[in-house]
């Protein structure tokens, strides 16, 4: 089982940095005529999105046998989860929905007067006009699913399954996360790595992987969509 974890963290960390060779360091908008709609772009980061986190994922956890893992917490994990909850409590979803929604308000609040709130550099992603909306929309679902399946799971799980500590399997795995959105700077970089470490909580203490899914959905909708729309910023 070791041999074929660590067979299975080589492959995933190949689909990783293709992933980052193909959206590069700083990636821009590309260039397009006034008016255009940059179809083509976001289409090519949905399909990089689907291929090298989502597909991998599921490739490798079926391989190495665990693709119950998707709905059911693994027992590798399970030292994780005790000190979230010791540390936390069961989840209760109150707070972040409040906190979220706050969190809009805010930001939406600071654009609309002119200052342009934002953690990392996000015009390689953000639509840019009303009709790239639904683009966000899709890019939010797909990065939540795919980069959970990828970043919360199969990671975390390969890694404690050679090293034998569920610890250092999110802590390596939200290194990566970190190195996958590098594009968006350094300061975006540092953000994601916390952001990573917020989603593991959720799952951790919810013990449930769609609920990750479904908070990194929302964040990326907030970013993606609601903030754009909201801050009259669309074209």
């Amino acid at each position: 089982m070791m041999a074929s974890a660590a067979l299975a963290i080589a492959l995933a960390s190949l689909a990783l940095l293709l992933h980052g060779r193909r959206i590069g360091w700083w990636p821009r908008p590309p260039a397009v005529a006034p008016g255009a709609v940059r179809h083509r772009h976001f289409a090519r980061l949905t399909l990089r999105g689907v291929v090298h986190f989502g597909l991998v994922a599921v490739v490798l956890l079926a391989a190495t046998g665990r693709l119950n893992a998707v709905v059911a917490f693994p027992v590798e994990l399970q030292p994780a989860r005790a000190l979230a909850l010791a540390w936390i409590g069961p989840l209760s979803w109150q707070p972040l929905v409040v906190g979220g929604l706050s969190g809009v308000v805010i930001a939406t609040l600071l654009d609309r007067r002119g200052h342009r709130f934002a953690f990392g550099d996000l015009r390689g992603v953000m639509p840019a006009r009303n009709a790239e909306l639904g683009w966000g929309v899709v890019l939010a679902i797909v990065a939540g699913i795919t980069e959970e399946a990828f970043f919360r799971l199969l990671l975390p799980l390969l890694i404690a399954q050679v090293s034998g500590s569920a610890l250092l399997g999110f802590a390596g795995a939200t290194a990566a996360f970190g190195y996958a959105h590098r594009y968006q700077g350094a300061r975006g970089a540092i953000v994601t790595v916390v952001a990573g470490l917020l989603l593991a909580l959720v799952y951790l203490v919810s013990g449930r992987l769609w609920a990750a899914m479904l908070a990194h959905a929302v964040i990326d909708l907030n970013g993606l969509v609601l903030r754009p729309l909201l801050s009259g910023r669309l074209r």
